[in-house]
Formats: structure tokens, C-alpha cells, sequence
């Protein structure tokens, strides 16, 4: 009966030497002299950059925007209000309406009741949040939709009376049927904002994309009560509220005159700029065999307009779309044409002081083994980065054109 424990334990004790053994800081030493293996590097300057432009979406950043700054123009943003069971609480005869809310926020301690929007309401579609952009409200106007003015303005403290947020908000009882309907199977709960005021130059809101928690959301409030009988001679009224959020939001953003950025190479989602490399890279490239140990395409960007954060997102292409192609000769595009590989090889990066320096290591060495093809690379900026800010890489500054910088293996 005592055979058994002893066995696994020592069994344990040997299990524990193989794991110390193998986990030792002081590494093999083995031989390698006979593979006759040695380090190279390379160094490809030749890389011809050019710009295109799509048409700009910005239905994924986390602000929505009104006016204009840095020559890009915000006429108008659409918030779309998602149907909901609450809205079906209007027609229990034991619940009454009080009062509709409909809630915008914003970090802006300095916004007053002038430089506020005005609020609109249509029950038909209008935008789409990741497609729709300003070639499709050429012309737009809500003059048919119901005007329901500025809002009333507050600003949210803490305990300590430090400001956290400005609130803003229209009554929009006056909508409570609609909203409410049942019936109309194409009823869009549709709003539209825009600037009251002409002397208003700029202003930001959060988006739903704002919070992960929605409490910042654009959303209807809604406050009502219930009568909740007890007995034959009393009753009890419960006040309650809840929010009905936003399903989609986007403002719809002008980039101005194209032309005047044609020679500028760069990336900008306002401007819907975006950035195309060609590095002359194959399966030749290297010698046959090789093993990259470090490939690292350097880009740098002009640090004397550049903005103090910004995401790159690099992609190699896999496709280029033709039938997208509609005005080659300016590159500019209702859709990207260049349609990327994604993942693992979609990458995301920061400024590193005055550059960006992205690992192509994996890429290049499946380009050596045949198994993708060099069709190029787009750099696009990332989905988050503020709209009106500009990064421009160099176009013919020979010291400080991109490079990429090989180390490799070789026989």
C-alpha cells in the first residue's frame, strides 16, 4: 500500500531535475560552423510613394462634428435611434409619458446656448454610418424634416465641483407618436444637426462610439410613471426612466478642393488621403534560402506639421479593384480600389519621434517562399485619429525618403 505514493514521488523528483535541466540559464553549446551560415543586410531606398483619395467616412470615429476647420467643412451629422421595447410602453394603458429627452454630450466647458446646433427629425432613411459620404448629400437640405430648434445647455460638476461634461437637450414630446408608431413598418427614427448659428466656426459631441458603457451616447430619454394597483382602494405610481440609444451616427465631412493636395504625400481622414508605396522586393531579392531575421520599413513624416499622436494603419495590397477606378487621373475614389490582405499582416502603428518604423518580416519572407506576391502597400490612417489633422511623409527629400532595412540569414 506504500509501493504507489513512494513511485510517484520519485517520479515527481526526476520530473522536476529534466524541468530544471531544461530551463537552465546557461544555453547549449553547439557547433554550427559546418552550415557555413552567414549575416547579410540590404538596404532598398528605391520606393516611389503616391497619394490617392476615397471618398471621406467617418462613421467609426468617436466625436461628431459641426463646421469647419483646417479647410475641411462639417455641414451637417445624422444620429439614427434605434427601435426598442420601451417605445411599446406608450401603448400599456398603465404607463403615462412624461416627458422625451432627446440627449447629446460633449467636453466642451465653453459651449453656450448660441454656438449650439439645431436639432431635426425625419421617420425616413437618410445616411449610412460607414458608407455614406458628402457626394451623397450634394444639395441637401431639411427643409422637409421637422425643425425642432436649439437645445437647452447644462454643465455636469463632480463633488468637488470640477467640471466632467456639458449636456445638451431637446424636448421631443412632441414626436411621441411617431417615435411610438407601430404600424409604419419603414418608420427610421432619423436626426440631423447643423449649425444654428454662421458665426459658430467649430464644435465636437461625442459619438456612440464615445464610451463603452453608451452613457455618453446620443440617446432619447425617457421618463414615465406607472399606476400599479394594489388593492380595490389604492394605487401606487412608480416613476421610472430609460434611454433608447443611437443604432448608427456620422458626420458628414467635405474635404474642400482636392487640388490643391495632389503633390502632397500623406494620409488624412478628412481629406479621405491615403497613401500608396511600391518597394522593389521578390522572390529574387534574396539569395535563395534565405532566412530574414529583421526587415524594417522606415518611414519618416515632416515633424513641423505633424500632429503630436498619430495611428498609421500599413497594409499590403492583395487586389486592386478596377471597376472602382472611375478618375484615375486625379486617384480620386467613391470606394478604396485597393483592397488590402488584413490580417496578420494589416498593422497598426505610432510615431516613433520622426518616423514610423514597421516589421515586414513576415511578409517579405513569404514573398521569398512563393507563397503571397508583392502588389504594393496602402497607408491609411487610423479610424480614431482626429479628422482635420494632416501627416505628410517626404516626396523628394533624398536624405529622408522611406528605406527598407533587411538583416538576413544566408548559405
Amino acid at each position: 500500500m506504500t509501493k504507489r505514493p513512494f513511485i510517484m514521488n520519485l517520479f515527481g523528483v526526476f520530473v522536476m531535475i529534466i524541468i530544471s535541466w531544461r530551463c537552465a540559464e546557461d544555453p547549449l553549446e553547439t557547433d554550427l560552423s559546418h552550415l557555413n551560415l552567414s549575416v547579410d543586410t540590404l538596404s532598398i531606398s528605391n520606393i516611389v510613394g503616391s497619394s490617392y483619395w476615397v471618398s471621406p467616412n467617418i462613421g467609426t470615429n468617436d466625436r461628431l462634428y459641426l463646421g469647419s476647420k483646417n479647410g475641411i467643412d462639417v455641414p451637417v451629422s445624422f444620429i439614427g435611434i434605434t427601435d426598442h421595447f420601451y417605445w411599446d410602453y406608450y401603448f400599456d394603458s398603465t404607463v403615462t409619458f412624461d416627458s422625451l429627452h432627446f440627449m447629446l454630450f460633449s467636453n466642451d466647458s465653453e459651449l453656450t446656448v448660441s454656438s449650439t446646433p439645431n436639432l431635426y427629425f425625419s421617420p425616413d432613411s437618410h445616411f449610412h454610418e460607414t458608407k455614406s459620404g458628402y457626394k451623397d448629400f450634394s444639395g441637401f437640405s431639411t427643409a422637409s424634416w421637422t425643425n425642432l430648434g436649439q437645445p437647452n445647455i447644462s454643465f455636469n460638476t463632480d463633488t468637488s465641483g470640477n467640471f466632467t461634461g456639458t449636456v445638451l437637450t431637446w424636448d421631443v414630446l412632441s414626436l411621441v407618436e411617431t417615435l411610438t408608431d407601430t404600424l409604419d413598418s419603414t418608420l427610421v427614427r432619423s436626426f440631423a444637426i447643423d449649425l444654428a448659428n454662421s458665426d459658430t466656426n467649430f464644435i465636437k459631441l461625442y459619438s456612440r462610439e464615445a464610451t463603452s458603457n453608451g452613457e455618453k451616447d446620443p440617446q432619447i430619454k425617457i421618463f414615465f410613471h406607472q399606476e400599479i394597483i394594489i388593492d380595490a382602494d389604492s394605487t401606487y405610481r412608480d416613476t421610472l426612466h430609460a434611454s433608447v440609444y443611437a443604432y448608427g451616427d456620422v458626420s458628414i465631412i467635405n474635404p474642400g478642393d482636392i487640388a490643391n493636395n495632389l503633390n502632397r504625400l500623406g494620409i488624412s481622414n478628412g481629406l479621405g488621403l491615403r497613401s500608396l508605396f511600391t518597394i522593389s522586393f521578390d522572390s529574387l531579392t534574396l539569395p535563395e534560402g534565405s532566412l530574414i531575421r529583421k526587415a524594417n520599413l522606415v518611414l519618416p513624416f515632416d515633424t513641423t506639421t505633424s500632429p503630436e499622436s498619430f495611428t498609421i494603419i500599413f497594409e499590403p495590397i492583395e487586389e486592386i479593384i478596377d471597376s472602382l477606378i472611375t478618375d484615375s487621373t486625379n486617384a480620386i475614389f467613391d470606394a478604396d480600389p485597393y483592397s488590402g490582405v488584413g490580417y496578420p499582416y494589416r498593422i497598426a502603428r505610432t510615431m516613433d519621434e520622426a518616423s514610423y518604423i514597421i516589421s515586414t518580416k513576415s511578409f517579405l519572407q513569404n514573398i521569398t517562399l512563393g507563397n503571397v506576391s508583392n502588389t504594393g502597400f496602402k497607408i491609411s490612417s487610423y479610424e480614431k485619429n482626429d479628422p482635420f489633422e494632416f501627416l505628410e511623409f517626404y516626396l523628394d527629400d533624398e536624405t529622408l525618403s522611406p528605406k527598407l532595412e533587411i538583416i538576413y540569414v544566408k548559405n
